[in-house]
């Protein structure tokens, strides 16, 4: 007797193929084949490389770029707090001439890339755990749906690298947009509108998309649910959560 695979079933298939494979051999086939380089993470757990590589990364990057382009960027948010009333003159040099010390740089490296960064990778891997195992009533872990995004936002290094460029050429990173971001035109100070309105393009830039799409082809390959399941969750989740940062880069001085 013949048996039928319903559409959903013929998607979870790749699950059950649990690939063995080295970190680096992984991390190459993010890029080439999500489906089959994330099946392996249901019996082998290696979140500790992705995450070393996007701290180590981020690190060497901030380094490069801070004294050329983040002190800059820094300054002139200070001087538009000055201009809203937010702070004194006085505060804003004083918090210039901070940022440019040493103390600015290991605090940029040791607070944003090595503590910030993986506690914003834990909540997303929370989500995507929790949008899979309780909204779809599937079996995503939190480990799985941890290594999932910790794996997916390698697609975001070469992103990175060109926006590490860009600011170095213009000297800040303000105003650098690898979305439709880069073409709406800013005021100085910007405007509410106009912040949000960035903030939303920048999250459905080529690169984010490419990061939630492997999300939902490793969530589903792991799941057993369907992508166009996960799709609609993951996806929701993730419009939900950029639409809360855009908000809050909307009403936050600066």
């Amino acid at each position: 007797m013949e048996v039928t695979q319903s559409p959903s079933t013929a998607e979870a298939v790749p699950a059950a193929a649990d690939t063995r494979m080295s970190p680096f051999a992984r991390a190459i086939g993010v890029f080439t084949s999500p489906a089959a380089a994330l099946a392996g993470l249901r019996t082998q757990s290696q979140w500790w490389f992705p995450l070393l590589v996007i701290v180590i990364f981020s690190a060497a990057l901030t380094a490069a770029i801070y004294d050329r382009a983040v002190v800059p960027m820094t300054a002139e948010i200070y001087d538009r707090l000055v201009d809203q009333g937010v702070m004194s003159a006085e505060q804003a040099n004083q918090a210039v001439e901070k940022a440019r010390g040493p103390q600015g740089l290991i605090g940029a490296i040791v607070g944003r890339v090595m503590v910030f960064y993986p506690l914003v990778l834990l909540v997303l891997g929370a989500a995507v755990a929790f949008g899979v195992s309780f909204i779809l009533g599937k079996k995503l872990p939190f480990r799985q749906g941890f290594e999932v995004v910790l794996w997916a936002n390698l697609i975001m290094l070469p992103a990175g690298v060109l926006t590490g460029i860009m600011g170095w050429m213009k000297e800040t990173l303000e105003g650098v947009h690898l979305s439709l971001g880069a073409l709406v035109p800013m005021s100085d100070p910007p405007e509410k509108w106009q912040k949000f309105v960035v903030a939303i393009l920048d999250a459905f830039g080529p690169f984010e998309i490419w990061t939630v799409a492997v999300v939902i082809i490793g969530a589903s390959v792991l799941s057993g649910a369907s992508r166009k399941s996960v799709f609609w969750v993951v996806g929701g989740l993730y419009v939900l959560l950029r639409v809360v940062t855009a908000c809050l880069a909307m009403v936050l001085p600066g």
